[in-house]
């Protein structure tokens, strides 16, 4: 039901659609909520903790304790870093009587929710993609790019990466995931030594023939780690009335190897990155509001949340960044 007052209400209605959206729709476009899992916060500035090597890899000398004495004690070792939760939001207003004029074909709430939505996930990507691209990490070229197909060594490349995490954290390469770009992924799969390790996994290849097109899910089970996040989100860099300039939120030739916690994890779970998300103001990611505007004719659909995307990792400790040239 519509609100009747002139104070935006929420519409837990709409909040579910923009849900179901994101998750049957724009999930596979855009990997910035599992690129920066989402913690929610119970207030809108505080600290988090820096997974650094300590935390990990420093081990106790003696953990043998002498009758009649004290055991040994340790402590949490990290650092601690300032979140400040900023809102984002936009507003959409639907006119009565557009609302009746498509009302046979669409929804237009409904319609509203899902271009806000929309909206506010490029937004949230091309956060995200900053935050990894501005977290200093070391730069490692592979070592045949890889759209030299017959000689590129994807396989290595991916696995010296793997180690390089797993010694600094002292995680399990299942553990890991890796974001890449579209083009990045386009020509993984193209790569000789994928195609012929993979050649007879997947359904579909009855007759022996190599896919054209392998799905990221067997990669990431041939590579041994947990997922491959294909990052396919992109947008028009051009102004209104000019040619289209599509560009790609995370740069392609750049592959990050990161540990990621899942969603909602509590932050003393290990991950590169988090989006805090402050849930007093913002309980959902994101919530709709409506509300009438008289002067216009117009319901003003409006969706919003608060957040802040962060990195939890002390450089090179929980990501591994890796260039295709």
């Amino acid at each position: 039901m519509r609100p009747e007052s002139t104070s935006a209400a929420a519409r837990p209605v709409l909040t579910e659609f923009a849900k179901e959206y994101y998750e049957q729709k724009a999930l596979s476009k855009f990997i910035g909520l599992r690129a920066a899992p989402l913690f929610r916060a119970n207030k809108r500035t505080g600290e988090y903790p820096i997974f650094n090597r300590e935390s990990f890899k420093k081990r106790v000398p003696s953990q043998s304790r002498a009758a009649g004495g004290a055991y040994n004690r340790i402590t949490g070792q990290f650092g601690v870093q300032t979140y400040a939760c900023a809102e984002n939001g936009l507003e959409y207003p639907v006119d009565a009587v557009m609302r009746e004029q498509y009302a046979d074909l669409f929804d237009a709430e409904d319609a509203a929710t899902q271009i806000l939505v929309q909206q506010l996930l490029m937004g949230h990507e091309a956060r995200v993609a900053a935050v990894y691209s501005g977290a200093g990490l070391t730069n490692h070229n592979v070592t045949t790019a890889w759209s030299t197909v017959a000689t590129a060594t994807a396989i290595n490349d991916f696995e010296t990466g793997f180690i390089a995490i797993c010694d600094a954290c002292g995680c399990l390469t299942s553990d890991l995931s890796v974001i890449i770009p579209r083009a990045d992924f386009l020509e993984l799969q193209k790569v000789d030594e994928i195609q012929a390790l993979t050649q007879y996994t997947w359904k579909g290849n009855e007759s022996g023939m190599i896919p054209s097109s392998i799905p990221a899910a067997t990669i990431a089970n041939m590579l041994g780690c947990k997922e491959l996040l294909v990052a396919q989100g992109s947008y028009d860099a051009q102004e209104e009335g000019y040619a289209e300039s599509n560009t790609q939120f995370w740069t392609a030739g750049v592959i990050y190897i990161a540990l990621l916690a899942e969603q909602e994890a509590a932050l003393a779970m290990p991950s590169q990155a988090r989006t805090m998300l402050w849930t007093d103001d913002s309980p959902d990611f994101p919530v709709i509001e409506t509300y009438p505007e008289p002067q216009t004719r117009a319901d003003i659909v409006r969706a919003r949340f608060q957040t802040n995307e962060v990195v939890t990792g002390a450089t090179d400790i929980l990501a591994y960044k890796m260039t295709n040239t």
